[in-house]
């Protein structure tokens, strides 16, 4: 427990600020996996009731964060090599054909993207090199939204973000590394570039390359965490 209680925004309700504040925990690793979660403990700690932390709690739930056990605690769910092998090929999937197909859309619809990106890509570099993880996360998903949004694909966005929402905890593990996050910036001015070309095929699989390319020394970060982190719990994941 932390010695002061953070306090909730006015701009926010507070189920969505503990929802906001625990899932960040969670990704950092400050609540760590297969770690139990006192609802009594919790909502002292966050200043809250019990109902706005409850529905918080069930929003990571689905997001597969956490673990809500009948008549037991709720639980931070566990990371495995496996479950990480299949988010990450999935993604791979969609992205790589996202990817192709926003290269593809019309160029004025890419030319206007194209400040956006380029900005979010520098204030990428800023947060890496301020080692401002959250920061980073938060941009690396607005530069891929950004890209895959030009598709216009929106069901496969909706599979996609279901993916993403597992895979957060093993982005913020890749991140972590700063020699990682440089590396993934300079694919991403590659990923731009082919963009900018129009050009389906290298967007593919630059794409692919990139979500793959994090997924080796993912593996190897999990092989040297404790056995109690990377045995899955949850049947579902």
């Amino acid at each position: 427990m932390q010695s002061t209680s953070p306090v909730t925004p006015l701009s926010l309700r507070k189920q969505d600020w503990a929802y906001r504040y625990l899932r960040e925990r969670i990704l950092t690793g400050a609540l760590a996996p297969g770690e139990q979660l006192s609802q009594e403990r919790l909502a002292t700690e966050l200043g809250i009731s019990r109902g706005p932390l409850r529905d918080a709690l069930s929003r990571l739930v689905i997001e597969n964060l956490v673990v809500d056990r009948p008549h037991q605690k709720w639980m931070v769910a566990d990371v495995s090599a496996a479950d990480a092998r299949d988010v990450y090929n999935g993604r791979a999937a969609l992205e790589s054909m996202l990817g192709a197909a926003a290269a593809q859309s019309p160029g004025e619809r890419r030319d206007g993207c194209d400040d956006l990106l380029a900005d979010l890509l520098d204030r990428q570099h800023t947060a890496a090199s301020a080692g401002d993880l959250a920061e980073l996360r938060a941009l690396d998903r607005r530069f891929h939204d950004t890209i895959y949004g030009l598709a216009d694909m929106p069901a496969s966005m909706a599979a996609l973000d279901q993916l993403r929402a597992k895979s957060d905890r093993y982005i913020a593990l890749y991140l972590a590394d700063s020699g990682r996050a440089h590396a993934s910036l300079e694919e991403h001015g590659r990923i731009l570039a082919a963009l900018r070309d129009g050009d389906p095929e290298q967007s593919a699989a630059l794409t692919r390359a990139h979500v793959l390319g994090g997924l080796g020394p993912l593996i190897g970060s999990l092989d040297n965490q404790p056995a109690n982190l990377t045995e899955t719990s949850n049947p579902k994941n």
